[in-house]
């Protein structure tokens, strides 16, 4: 587990400790951070509803061997000042948390049938809403090439050449 900023909000905190262990056999683990109706975009999906997150996890997951995310540069959410610090009120602070945060990342996956079997790096960005402490709405920033189309054999070397000869 990576050591995370002590400044980063305890709401944000939860979320990079989710994808730190999350994989195929833990996708129940989403509840814990994300609400019952969340709205979940990347470059290759939108889903709506923690049931049909889980579903999209669950598939995504199905033929990862590994995954590894590290995160960097967390930016919020705000919360309410503290009164007292106590373990209950950081609890309610905790699930007052509200806002946007943004947060950079490096996910180094496995996957069999993509890059021989050997490890994709990519790199991203997620912008997080969060309400009551909880993801509402999540919306990832990739390139799907890197991830995903540059990593199957005959399709990867077309997507490879083209972007050589744009530069």
């Amino acid at each position: 587990m990576q050591s995370l900023p002590p400044e980063m909000s305890p709401a944000l905190v939860r979320v990079c400790h989710l994808y730190e262990k999350l994989d195929k056999t833990s996708t129940e683990l989403l509840k814990s951070v994300y609400s019952d109706d969340v709205v979940f975009r990347d470059p290759l999906h939108e889903v709506q509803g923690l049931e049909a997150l889980n579903q999209y996890f669950s598939g995504l997951y199905t033929n990862v061997s590994s995954i590894d995310f590290v995160f960097h540069h967390p930016l919020g959410p705000t919360r309410p000042e503290p009164a007292a610090t106590s373990h209950e009120a950081q609890d309610t602070w905790e699930s007052a948390e509200q806002g946007l945060a943004w947060l950079s990342w490096t996910m180094t996956y496995r996957h069999a049938r993509l890059n021989g079997g050997s490890d994709i790096v990519v790199e991203g960005a997620s912008r997080l809403e969060f309400r009551h402490g909880k993801v509402c709405r999540h919306r990832d920033f990739f390139d799907a090439g890197e991830l995903l189309y540059e990593q199957v054999p005959l399709l990867g070397k077309v997507i490879r050449l083209l972007k050589r000869r744009m530069d």
